[in-house]
């Protein structure tokens, strides 16, 4: 009697599929790409990026503010010495050219990374033209530099600064 290749057991298990490893092996391999794009999305909507802006329709139409407040810090020629005591922790800003002096001014460090370290600091005058404030925390990147008089806010200083090389910076009107 013939026996069919078929019909043979030689070497062949009889174990269930769902006990056998190729099965196994052929499902985890799009299992894992599942997984890995699910990890994916949770870390892009968790780290989202904050340099995006959803009302970029009126920043555009503020920026003829910031200009104006531009225009009038150079009409008044007005610069800023600004300086950072690092062993004290203490911020200090020279007003020259101000008539009239704020006694108060905002200074905005903005990270031009992470808006996380973003700073706005209230100014006080010590005396007419010196301002000075109490930093929470060392001051070691690169930050955008805005200098804004308290409370309107008419004029503004712009500039840049890295922390991490230097400890000051004039700010003059542009």
């Amino acid at each position: 009697m013939r026996h069919s290749p078929l019909s043979q057991n030689d070497g062949l298990d009889k174990q269930p599929w769902y006990r056998q490893f190729w099965p196994w092996f052929l499902i985890a391999l799009p299992a894992t790409v599942v997984v890995a794009s699910l990890i994916t999305v949770y870390i892009a909507f968790k780290h989202q990026d904050p340099l995006v802006v959803d009302s970029y329709y009126r920043k555009g139409l503020a920026i003829n503010q910031v200009l104006e407040q531009d225009r009038l810090a150079a009409q008044l020629g007005l610069t800023a010495e600004v300086r950072l005591d690092p062993e004290s922790g203490e911020l200090f800003i020279k007003l020259l050219g101000a008539e009239t002096p704020p006694k108060e001014l905002t200074l905005l460090l903005l990270h031009p990374t992470s808006e996380d370290n973003d700073r706005e600091l209230l100014m006080s005058a010590i005396t007419t033209g010196q301002y000075r404030t109490d930093l929470d925390q060392q001051l070691l990147h690169r930050y955008y530099i805005r200098l804004l008089p308290e409370p309107g806010r008419e004029w503004r200083l712009a500039g840049e600064l890295d922390f991490s090389a230097s400890h000051q910076l004039t700010l003059k009107a542009q």
